[in-house]
């Protein structure tokens, strides 16, 4: 291929619109500094950059050496139509160059390439890769799974235009698989970050679990050692669900383990679905609350809490939604998969009287998650209304809730609670970018940021339905077409 880039000398030009990992986080903390729904802004710069360089160096490692990479071709993408997520509108556009993984140019005449791949997108729609915050390829309805099954599973995300994934669990033999494959072909999986296991106490929720501010200290260091970017703590008792309280951390010794973890540079993800234990969480020092708090009402004082020490949160909407009604949430996932790349029969079992069967068998109290439901999306509402930081995550991997069409349903019920879909969007790409500290990289399309996109026939500002109109992913400049999967 003959390609004839102009000002392609100018190596100055091209570098000044990518971040480089010795500057980005100086530039992000004055950023988030000044942006008043930034995550952890009150955070010192120090311990901002510290966590935000972590989480660069991991992904740095899952980059493969220039032999085994092969290096996308330059792509070309005119006519069409992006999201604009500052000024949360659909910005028509001529001509985008894509080389080496990033976006060089949107509409700027001095960037041409000849000779290089194109694509007529027809007046379609462009909008930042998808980013689902909560996965779980290890475990819940993927437990048994082999793991060349679980690496098909993860790159499928693709079709669903799903470029990142943060798995807050993942047993350590399938990292190891999951990063080794990564780095031989990083462009045919999504970008990756882990909590790796879940800790929890002593004969109470979560995967690695231990009685003593020591035993916590040795998994959270066993969890860095395996790759984690953050550490995620199991603090609850599951009480509303199960009518018998779980053992769990006494709020000592949370904060210990939280204080020790931002000692070794990592921030803390913390398990809950109650408010009470959301309270107590954030007040020994969380980062974020990883799942709904569907048991009890939020107040006045908690959501001041969440504001002013920028604790992020995440609703996990479909998680409940199929416990609460396996079959009619099996039938929301199955319509954002037209292709059916998840096979019909996983959608007709998991939608099955067997599986409501098996919720109040595990959970003898799941009858009553119907009813909890309004106070779910209440709390969210009130969050997101008052400034927090609020991101999607899907929580695939639960039972019930399906790989990769969950992240489409879980943005739609993001919508059926009252947020426009364009401001569902935004949630689900800069604000999980931020959130995870990846948003020098992702999260927005424009000139130097990575080239995840996904790219659909009507306007998904307008509507959730259009992505299941989507017609190409594009991973790190790798264009995908939707009919190969």
């Amino acid at each position: 291929m003959i390609r004839n880039w102009r000002r392609k000398a100018d190596r100055r030009y091209e570098l000044s619109c990518i971040r480089r990992p010795n500057t980005a986080y100086s530039h992000s903390c004055r950023v988030n500094a000044r942006n008043t729904t930034a995550p952890f802004a009150t955070t010192p710069c120090t311990s901002l950059a510290a966590f935000a360089a972590t989480v660069l160096l991991l992904a740095a490692t899952l980059l493969p050496n220039a032999a085994a990479r092969a290096q996308s071709e330059p792509l070309v993408l005119t006519n069409f139509r992006y999201l604009d997520v500052y000024s949360r509108t659909m910005v028509s556009a001529a001509i985008m160059v894509i080389e080496d993984g990033n976006i060089v140019s949107i509409d700027d005449p001095d960037y041409s390439c000849i000779g290089c791949q194109s694509v007529d997108l027809s007046g379609g729609f462009i909008v930042p890769g998808l980013i689902d915050l909560h996965q779980h390829l290890g475990n819940g309805g993927f437990a048994r799974q082999s793991t060349s099954n679980r690496l098909v599973l993860f790159h499928n995300n693709l079709y669903w235009g799903i470029t990142t994934a943060f798995n807050p669990s993942l047993p350590t033999n399938v990292l190891s698989s999951l990063r080794s494959a990564i780095s031989m072909n990083p462009e045919h999986y999504p970008r990756f970050l882990t909590a790796g296991r879940t800790i929890g106490p002593k004969d109470g929720w979560g995967d690695l679990k231990t009685a003593t501010v020591g035993g916590l200290k040795a998994a959270i260091n066993a969890q860095i050692n395996a790759g984690a970017a953050l550490i995620k703590l199991s603090y609850d008792d599951k009480a509303w669900l199960s009518g018998a309280p779980l053992p769990v951390f006494s709020q000592e010794a949370l904060a210990a383990a939280i204080a020790y973890a931002h000692k070794r540079e990592r921030r803390v993800f913390v398990h809950t679905t109650q408010v009470s234990m959301a309270k107590k969480a954030v007040q020994a020092g969380a980062d974020g609350i990883t799942t709904g708090l569907i048991s009890g009402s939020i107040d006045a004082e908690f959501t001041s809490m969440m504001k002013s020490r920028r604790v992020v949160y995440m609703a996990t909407l479909s998680a409940f939604a199929a416990i609460a009604d396996n079959a009619a949430s099996a039938k929301r996932q199955q319509a954002f998969d037209p292709k059916r790349v998840n096979k019909s029969d996983l959608y007709q079992s998991l939608g099955s009287p067997i599986m409501a069967q098996n919720w109040r068998d595990w959970w003898p109290y799941s009858s009553l998650v119907p009813g909890k439901l309004a106070t779910l999306a209440a709390n969210t509402k009130k969050l997101i209304k008052a400034g927090v930081t609020v991101g999607i995550g899907s929580d695939a991997g639960t039972p019930g809730v399906i790989f990769g069409s969950s992240m489409l349903d879980e943005i739609q019920r993001h919508v059926d609670i009252g947020i426009r879909p364009v401001d569902a969007l935004v949630m689900a790409t800069n604000t999980n970018a931020r959130i995870l500290y990846l948003n020098e990289i992702v999260g927005t399309i424009e000139a130097g940021k990575a080239a995840d996109l996904v790219i659909m026939s009507t306007d998904p500002s307008k509507s959730i339905d259009a992505f299941k109109n989507i017609t190409y992913t594009v991973r790190g400049g790798r264009l995908y077409d939707r009919r190969d999967f």
